[in-house]
């Protein structure tokens, strides 16, 4: 399956009066994920160690020709969360490429279990101009770059 393992930190204020990840802090961490995946680093990022994943497209990126809205998220909690210095990794891969939108998957993980998330998700992104903020059909080169990261969709408990 072609996805990416994206290393995302855990804040202690994600935390709840439980002492585990708050439902609503794991859209932060869906967030955090999205932007590595798709945003170029700048020049001076890069040269202090930022990756960049080969779904980081300029057309995606601050600046660029296009823009990403989210139009609707679906979450499945497993388990719960607790604080963890070494963070979890987001693994992600586009389960759906519409002609102006996409279905970006999501697993939560850690680094000692990946095989077993604490939650899966999906986000519904919308391709809009950057200037008009209007929906557009994804250009050829923008689809062809998404194409190889495209695999099965989540089966969700609930349709």
């Amino acid at each position: 399956m072609p996805y990416l393992d994206i290393p995302v930190p855990v804040r202690w204020s994600d935390l709840d009066g439980y002492g585990h990840v708050n439902n609503t802090a794991y859209l932060r961490l869906l967030e955090e994920a999205r932007t590595r995946a798709f945003w170029q680093p700048s020049d001076t990022e890069l040269a202090n160690g930022a990756p960049a994943y080969p779904t980081a497209l300029t057309e995606l990126s601050p600046g660029g020709a296009f823009h990403t809205l989210v139009a609707a998220h679906t979450i499945e909690y497993a388990r719960q969360l607790g604080y963890r210095r070494d963070g979890v990794i987001v693994r992600t891969w586009i389960s759906k490429l519409g002609g102006a939108s996409l279905d970006l998957d999501y697993e939560i993980l850690t680094a000692d279990e990946l095989e077993r998330p604490y939650a899966i998700a999906r986000t519904t992104i919308v391709i809009v101009e950057a200037e008009t903020a209007k929906a557009v059909r994804m250009p050829t080169r923008l689809r062809t770059a998404l194409e190889s990261f495209t695999s099965a969709p989540l089966t969700f408990r609930r349709a």
